[in-house]
C-alpha cells in the first residue's frame, strides 16, 4: 500500500544534502508540499525534484535529536526509483563525501576531481595531498 513513511538518515548538513541530490541528478525545492500516490500531502523543508522538473513524493524535514539536528526523509517509497535503501544509502554516502571534502579544504589539503574514485565495493575513495 502506498503511503508516506519517515526514515531518519545520518544526514545533518543541508548544504551537503543539496550537493548529494545534485550529484544524483536531482533538483530540490525548499519549503513546499509533497503528495503521495493516495493524494496525502506533507509539508517538507526540502522536496526532491526529478530529472524532468517534477516534485517527487520525497522530501526532508529537520528532526531534533540528542546529538543535534538530522534530516529525516519523508517519502512514499513505492514511488521512488530504487527504493528506500538504495536512495538513502547513496544520499548518506554522498553527504559524507562532501563533509570530507570540506574538512580537507579547511585543513589545506588538496583534492583533485580525478582523485575521487569509487572502488569495486562501491566505496568512495578520496586522495588528498598537502605540501609541507
Amino acid at each position: 500500500m502506498s503511503h508516506f513513511a519517515g526514515y531518519e538518515m545520518k544526514v545533518d548538513n543541508l548544504e551537503y544534502l543539496k550537493k548529494a541530490l545534485a550529484e544524483m541528478g536531482y533538483g530540490y525545492k525548499e519549503n513546499t508540499v509533497i503528495t503521495d500516490w493516495a493524494r496525502q500531502q506533507r509539508h517538507v523543508k526540502l522536496a526532491v525534484v526529478d530529472k524532468n522538473g517534477k516534485l517527487m513524493a520525497l522530501g526532508f524535514n529537520e528532526k531534533e535529536t540528542d546529538n543535534g539536528v538530522v534530516y529525516e526523509a519523508i517519502a512514499d517509497w513505492f514511488m521512488i526509483p530504487g527504493g528506500q535503501k538504495q536512495f538513502s544509502d547513496t544520499v548518506a554516502q554522498l553527504h559524507d563525501k562532501y563533509r570530507v571534502l570540506d574538512i580537507c579544504e579547511e585543513n589545506r589539503w588538496n583534492v583533485n576531481p580525478e582523485d575521487i574514485t569509487v572502488n569495486e565495493n562501491g566505496e568512495i575513495e578520496i586522495l588528498a595531498t598537502q605540501w609541507a
